[in-house]
């Protein structure tokens, strides 16, 4: 059995019947290098958990980026993919994904494994949580491809966001088991909210490119404004705008703010620690004065985590998951710049 990139994503050849029959160390082995590939944020989330939390995150986490990856790319028929994606989750709840002609996609099998780790490792409760956020994830990626080329109302571009990034934290913290207690729902809600809206500015000018438009009708509307969908050059304008910016930004802040003294009742040192690094991490773009279509977020450290772990993904993760829990404890911006966040969030009046 090997493995081969191809366009539609890395193949299985050949492929079993089942997908279930592919070995499951290799499911958990190839997901995990899969993320490690993309950057330490999408590979570092899976350091975090315990063992089979970690291996079932690991094979969710990157299904949804393969998938994510098959609809961006150009001149494809995204909702076409989707539905067919679709099929598969179906099949493999009913019992496991077939195999057919020989060739198979590894997802598939990701798919399959991660199913089979729900249902054996996860309470009735966890696993109708869990359904119910793939159901969402599944319709935002279905909005956001018949959004291409369209305008969003403020009220689209929100339940867009609630259904894509929210239900992004809450399968995560389901699966990963983090212990939140009850505020878990709202901090899902907060991070959810405030990484959709950086996602929106920082990636606007790719996703302009592949034909979705990150302004909504309103945006438009308070710019005072009039921009054809397909008048590219003055949308890229518009979302370079510091009056847009600065509004958005104030905004980002406040909803991280809220979630960072929410993340201080937490009593779980790692799950508090988790959700501070985070805030820290979304929040630096604004801070450190790159909130700019273009900017990245990063997390400090992580890239020389990774090089200091071991290509076998079964041994990095007993390595990483021991040094990540030390790299959480370390905030990821300096006092100077909390004040100023606090600042900023609490007299929004007195910046220009």
């Amino acid at each position: 059995m090997r493995v081969v990139a191809t366009s539609s994503g890395l193949l299985i050849e050949p492929c079993p019947k089942k997908f279930r029959e592919v070995p499951y160390l290799t499911c958990v082995r190839t997901a995990r290098k899969y993320l490690r590939f993309r950057d330490f944020l999408h590979y570092g989330s899976q350091l975090i958990p315990e063992r089979i939390e970690s291996e079932t995150w690991s094979m969710a986490w990157a299904y949804i980026r393969e998938v994510d990856d098959a609809v961006d790319r150009p001149n494809v028929d995204a909702a076409a993919i989707l539905r067919n994606e679709w099929e598969k989750v179906e099949e493999a709840l009913a019992g496991s994904v077939a195999c057919r002609e020989g060739r198979g996609l590894l997802r598939h099998a990701w798919l399959d494994r991660f199913f089979e780790n729900l249902f054996e490792y996860y309470d009735s409760r966890e696993v109708s949580r869990v359904l119910e956020t793939i159901r969402k994830l599944y319709e935002s990626a279905l909005m956001d491809a018949y959004r291409r080329g369209r305008l969003l109302s403020r009220r689209e571009m929100m339940k867009l966001i609630y259904y894509k990034a929210v239900a992004f934290f809450d399968l995560y913290f389901t699966l990963a088991r983090f212990r939140m207690g009850t505020y878990a729902p709202k901090l899902a809600e907060l991070l959810g909210v405030g990484l959709g809206m950086l996602d929106d500015i920082l990636d606007a000018f790719y996703d302009l490119e592949s034909g979705y438009i990150n302004l909504t009708r309103e945006d438009l509307e308070e710019l005072q404004a009039l921009a054809h969908p397909n008048d590219w050059a003055m949308i890229k304008r518009l979302l370079a705008n510091r009056r847009f910016l600065r509004a958005k930004a104030l905004y980002i802040l406040k909803v991280l703010l809220r979630a960072r003294s929410i993340a201080w009742k937490l009593r779980d040192p790692l799950a508090r620690n988790l959700v501070l690094r985070l805030t820290e991490v979304f929040a630096a773009p604004i801070l450190e004065g790159r909130f700019v279509p273009g900017a990245k977020y990063f997390f400090k450290g992580g890239r020389i985590l990774l090089k200091l772990l071991p290509s076998d993904e079964m041994l990095a993760y007993e390595i990483g998951h021991k040094l990540v829990k030390k790299l959480l404890s370390i905030p990821q911006l300096t006092p100077a710049l909390i004040k100023l966040w606090i600042r900023l969030v609490e007299e929004p009046g007195k910046q220009r």
